[in-house]
This record gives C-alpha cells, sequence and structure tokens, in this order.
C-alpha cells in the first residue's frame, strides 16, 4: 500500500507540472502531436490537459497550411510509387507492346495515376484489355457509359509511370522498324479513321490535333507505298485514290467491328455498317 501510494502521489505532482505547461503551449497555437513531442508525453495525456482550450481560427489556418507543406513533401518523395506496390511486368518493345502503347496514346490516356481507353467497339476494348493483361500482368476493369462508349481502366501509379515512359519513346522506338510502323498505324486508323463513300469521293481519312503524329503518319504510310497528305485545317491526314486505297486495304485496312456511327446527324450511312465493308465498297466501285 504504501508504495502505490507514492507512485500515485509521484504521478499527481507529475501531471500537476506538465498540465499548465500543455496548456502554454496550447494556446500558443501548437498542435498535440507537437507539444507530445516537445514534451516527451503521449499525445492521449496532451488531449486530456488541452481538451477544453480550442484554438483559434488563424491558429487553425496555420496547421493547416503546415500539414499541407507536409503531405506535398511527401508526395513529391513517392511520386511514381504506389503505396500499395504492385508486381508487374515491363516487357521490352515488340508489335504487341506498340500496338498497345498506341492505342492508349490514340483513342485512351495515360496519366500520373493511371490508364484508360475508350471505344464504341466492344471487341477493341477487349483486345486492349487483352494486352494489358498478357504484357504487363494486369487486370484491368471495363465499363459501359450510358452513351455507349466502352471504358477501360486501370489505375496505379507504377505501371502509370512506365507506360508514360513508353509513351514518350514510342515514335523513337518504331523509327526504323517497318512492321512497327504498321501496328502504329492499324492502331491509328482503327482509333481515329473515318471513310467516305458517296458522291464521287472515296477517301480514308484520321484526325488528329497534334501534327507530328500526322508527320510521322505520312512518313509511315509512305514506307508501305501509300502516298497521303495532310489537311491541317481538318487536322487530319488522307488517302485517296484507287492505288493507295487498295495498299491500304492490304497493309492496313480496318480492325473487324469497327462500325460507323449510324446515329450521327451528318453522316451518309443509316446503316451500322463496318468500315471494312465500306472500304470494301469503295474499291469495288471503281471496276464499275
Amino acid at each position: 500500500m504504501p508504495r502505490g501510494r507514492r507512485f500515485g502521489t509521484s504521478n499527481l505532482r507529475l501531471n500537476r507540472m506538465i498540465k499548465p505547461r500543455c496548456q502554454t503551449l496550447r494556446r500558443q497555437g501548437y498542435s498535440i502531436g507537437e507539444i507530445a513531442k516537445r514534451l516527451r508525453i503521449s499525445e492521449s495525456t496532451v488531449h486530456w490537459h488541452v481538451k477544453d482550450i480550442p484554438l483559434t481560427v488563424a491558429q487553425r489556418e496555420r496547421l493547416y497550411w503546415k500539414w499541407r507543406s507536409i503531405m506535398a513533401r511527401v508526395n513529391a518523395k513517392r511520386r511514381g510509387h504506389s503505396i500499395r506496390p504492385i508486381a508487374f511486368h515491363t516487357p521490352g518493345w515488340s508489335k504487341d507492346l506498340v500496338h498497345l502503347v498506341a492505342h492508349l496514346s490514340f483513342d485512351g490516356r495515360v496519366d500520373r495515376y493511371g490508364c484508360s481507353y475508350y471505344s464504341r467497339t466492344y471487341g477493341q476494348v477487349v483486345h486492349v484489355k487483352r494486352l494489358l493483361q498478357q504484357l504487363l500482368g494486369v487486370t484491368p476493369r471495363t465499363a459501359l457509359r450510358s452513351n455507349g462508349i466502352w471504358v477501360l481502366s486501370y489505375y496505379n501509379v507504377e505501371v502509370a509511370s512506365w507506360l508514360s515512359q513508353k509513351e514518350r519513346q514510342l515514335l523513337v522506338a518504331i523509327r526504323s522498324r517497318p512492321q512497327w510502323q504498321r501496328q502504329w498505324l492499324q492502331a491509328f486508323f482503327d482509333d481515329e479513321g473515318h471513310i467516305h463513300v458517296g458522291n464521287g469521293v472515296r477517301r480514308v481519312r484520321a484526325s488528329q490535333d497534334d501534327l507530328r503524329i500526322l508527320l510521322a503518319a505520312k512518313r509511315f504510310l509512305k514506307t508501305l507505298e501509300i502516298t497521303s497528305r495532310i489537311d491541317q485545317q481538318a487536322q487530319a491526314i488522307e488517302i485517296t485514290g484507287r492505288e493507295n486505297l487498295t495498299h491500304f486495304m492490304d497493309g492496313i485496312s480496318f480492325a473487324p467491328g469497327i462500325r460507323i456511327n449510324a446515329h450521327r446527324k451528318n453522316g451518309l450511312w443509316a446503316q451500322n455498317l463496318e468500315k471494312r465493308t465500306l472500304l470494301t465498297r469503295a474499291l469495288n466501285s471503281y471496276r464499275h
């Protein structure tokens, strides 16, 4: 019993010494964590002594901006590193990787948080999903929006950082590889291309607001003996003429299942036709 009384008396004296110091620091605008660190006591002890002392608006604002500064430094240090790291593959360049990165560049997006891909054609979304699974070993999600657009998405900052790096390297990687250029062109025209047949006009177009992409497409088409022209006003590259369209159909074409938008107000076709079918019609019209 005497030992217990001495222990309790010691604690009481310690609390009497700490309490005014905690309250003084609190009134000066220190946070509970800062007081605990300064006095080398637990935060629960500090809270007990200062719970009835509210911070002023100015003190709250100071603590808020101090917290923002700390979080900014923490985020800068872990930028590109996931809180929950995952294991994913980082393959070297190949035709499939060129196709994947090109699709994400044209009808998709790669930002610091992850990647997305958008298409009205479910088969295209399945194709990109399969490439992500096979090449990187990750499983993205798919969803159908109310406007009929399929969305594929995968969020992880480390995967996003790696894909962003590949996106920047893409045009350099395929510069001297004709087969990879063909994969890039297929993704480009599948995502951005459309075909016009009617009123004596037969042409394939692909729209892109980045002139560098249009110039690269023109160079790559030339290696396939396809002559094209860039319409800078329309921000598009255009292929016309029987020989050029024939080379386009044999070397690039459109993927199966990719259809025109039959509900477009200014569209010429009220049918849900595949673009490959329209391309065949365009070539057949030269023979009649």
